[in-house]
């Protein structure tokens, strides 16, 4: 059977979750059951249509729904961003490694299209241009590898970006979460001596990763003092923040060397605030109160480089997405409530279809 032409198991419609009103999950989501199959690509398109096995959902995903609103002639908004699944069909100008049927890939769809025109993938069939997906061993559990682009592109960014190198000693905030757990491991692999920061009750799962040492933030509170005390005489190179806790930067002069930075991209406190304490923390001069360590902060946007490179990675043994929970499709509410929590360990996950 060609490439190019409709699988016999492909559907002209499918379940897909929409979110026709602002507001939360619970509220704005809703689940479709005849939303239309995306066309097949034919011909010399780059595009590949996959059957999705799993999506992986983002915590900032709730805040859009609650935020944005809906924008006239774009059609219903469909959340999330990342996925796993296996092709169904393919166009030939997609790359090769990604034109075989039945082949397991990741994949993600742009931000752009994601948030702004509501093309997002939590649906059972998404259909994506081949520089956006990346083969994958069928080997691979597809709900942590449905995880990979997201967590893993995020946490790659942000070792290159503060250059974590052998040598270095790193501190990751939030280091049971989905951004954090890939990142203590990068940093391993990468030589960095790693303090890993999370509540008690994940400290077993930290070790795991790797840490050389664990803190819990609960059991030493206010958590910069503890730090100040602790790491003040052995200052630590890079913190790396996957929480967005603004003490954690104000008081980083007490255990962060003056070359150092920290270097964040949560947002657990709210759109606003986190707008507001990167402004401050970026451009308020030390004369008028800032902080004398540098502040760094940026999108994370997939790439297929890096998929490539993080699949590698998994393929090997060298690195594992920890998935928190997995639910299945009709229970994607109850998924965004476990992720409002904020205390998933690793990856909350939905299950596009069963068997």
């Amino acid at each position: 059977m060609s490439s190019t032409t409709r699988a016999p198991t492909v559907p002209p419609t499918m379940r897909a979750w929409v979110r026709p009103r602002r507001g939360p999950a619970r509220s704005a989501l809703e689940l479709v059951t005849g939303y239309p199959t995306p066309a097949v690509p034919m011909g010399m398109s780059p595009d590949v249509l996959i059957r999705v096995s799993h999506v992986s959902l983002q915590f900032s995903t709730e805040m859009l729904m609650k935020t944005l609103p809906n924008l006239p002639l774009i059609g219903p908004w469909v959340p999330e961003v990342e996925l796993s699944g296996e092709v169904v069909a393919a166009g030939e100008g997609a790359p090769a490694e990604v034109r075989d049927l039945g082949s397991h890939v990741v994949a993600f769809q742009n931000i752009p299209s994601a948030v702004v025109m509501g093309r997002g993938v939590l649906a059972e069939y998404v259909r994506l241009p081949g520089c956006q997906v990346a083969h994958i061993d069928a080997g691979v559990d597809m709900a942590s590898a449905s995880g990979i682009n997201g967590a893993g592109s995020t946490a790659l960014k942000m070792i290159r970006t503060a250059g974590v190198r052998e040598g270095h000693t790193v501190l990751v905030n939030g280091a049971s979460g989905s951004v954090g757990s890939v990142l203590v491991q990068l940093c391993k692999l990468r030589g960095a001596y790693v303090v890993g920061v999370a509540s008690g009750g994940n400290e077993a799962m930290v070790r795991g990763l790797g840490v050389d040492e664990f803190v819990d933030y609960r059991k030493h509170d206010p958590l910069p003092a503890y730090l100040a005390q602790q790491y003040g005489d052995k200052p630590f190179d890079f913190v790396l923040d996957c929480v967005g806790t603004q003490a954690l930067f104000v008081n980083s002069p007490a255990y962060l060397k003056a070359k150092g930075a920290v270097v964040n991209i949560g947002g657990f406190e709210g759109i606003c605030v986190t707008v507001r304490n990167m402004l401050l923390n970026s451009w308020l001069p030390t004369w008028l109160g800032g902080v004398p360590r540098r502040y760094i902060m940026f999108s994370t946007p997939p790439t297929r480089d890096d998929a490539v490179y993080l699949a590698r990675l998994v393929e090997e043994g060298r690195l594992r997405i920890p998935v928190d929970s997995v639910f299945d499709i009709e229970d994607a509410v109850c998924a965004y409530e476990r992720i409002a929590t904020k205390r998933a360990r690793g990856k909350v996950v939905v299950k596009m279809h069963g068997g």
